[in-house]
């Protein structure tokens, strides 16, 4: 039975790449972080999650995807909010005021079919 793990790291780190290259997007003053969230939704979730349907998860894959793309969405986070880690600023109420309330784990789940029982 093969399973996830290799894909999910790859996908992380195809997303830390696109990341990289937006660093002036990130950080740019005009672009409203409403903006910028919904940018990253719909660009970095999918990259992420792309084929994931098709994906064989077992409860170890869901931890390290759950604890990879926590790591790497708060790093985005924290530059859409033009914060460093020396603020001291809670990644919860970072979560909170961007309204990501949502794992990524939730949305692998929402995202498989049901259709097999």
């Amino acid at each position: 039975m093969a399973n996830c793990s290799a894909d999910v790291v790859r996908r992380i780190g195809l997303t830390s790449g696109i990341v990289r290259s937006l660093n002036k997007m990130w950080e740019a003053e005009d672009t409203s972080k409403a903006t910028k969230v919904l940018l990253y939704r719909s660009m970095m979730q999918a990259i992420v999650l792309y084929n994931s349907e098709t994906w064989t998860v077992r409860s170890e894959d869901k931890q390290k995807l759950h604890v990879c793309f926590t790591c790497f969405k708060m790093s985005v986070l924290r530059k859409i909010c033009r914060l460093l880690r020396r603020d001291h600023k809670r990644n919860m109420d970072i979560i909170k005021e961007l309204g990501m309330e949502k794992d990524i784990v939730g949305v692998l789940v929402c995202r498989r079919p049901h259709l097999y029982g």
